[in-house]
């Protein structure tokens, strides 16, 4: 039997992922869905606005992109009391994951990619005095997200400009 899809899934280097609503119910048919009022009623996502957010990496690994080249994606989460007090919290209520993809395995010909790993180190507290990086060790680790608001398929959602140290 295929899975079940959400509702709303928007899935691009940054991602927000909403979990479908207790008033929506599958009939038996798979390809009904029966809303308890009409799309037109529902209130539409709203992005977070743009700026710096406290966050918690929640998963961290190396990948290999279709084009070969080694990087590191990690996941990102916003505590709902970290939001602005007039952003709906209905819009996340578990909290806001984002993804950033945009730090290469540091290779030592590229100095852009070296940097970009040392300030990500230095971003979320682990010293650059080593020559191991585990990236497993990245996660649970505190940082601050400067946080944009972009456009996927027609629809707004939010990125990752950058990673920082919290204040």
């Amino acid at each position: 039997m295929p899975r079940k899809k959400s509702v709303t899934e928007v899935v691009e280097k940054s991602e927000v992922v909403e979990e479908q609503p207790k008033e929506m119910k599958m009939a038996q048919d798979d390809s009904i869905l029966e809303l308890d009022m009409n799309l037109e009623d529902y209130a539409d996502f709203e992005p977070l606005p743009k700026g710096p957010y406290p966050a918690t990496c929640v998963q961290a690994e190396r990948r290999t992109s279709d084009k070969g080249n080694d990087y590191y994606y990690t996941v990102w989460t916003i505590h709902p009391d970290d939001y602005p007090a007039d952003y709906a919290r209905e819009n996340n209520p578990e909290g806001t994951r984002l993804n950033y993809s945009r730090v290469q395995v540091p290779d030592a010909k590229n100095r852009r990619s070296i940097t970009a790993v040392k300030n990500l180190l230095r971003a979320i507290g682990i010293s650059t005095k080593t020559n191991v990086i585990n990236c497993g060790e990245w996660e649970g680790k505190k940082a601050k997200l400067i946080v944009d608001v972009g456009e996927f398929n027609g629809m707004p959602n939010n990125q990752i400009a950058s990673i920082e140290a919290l204040d």
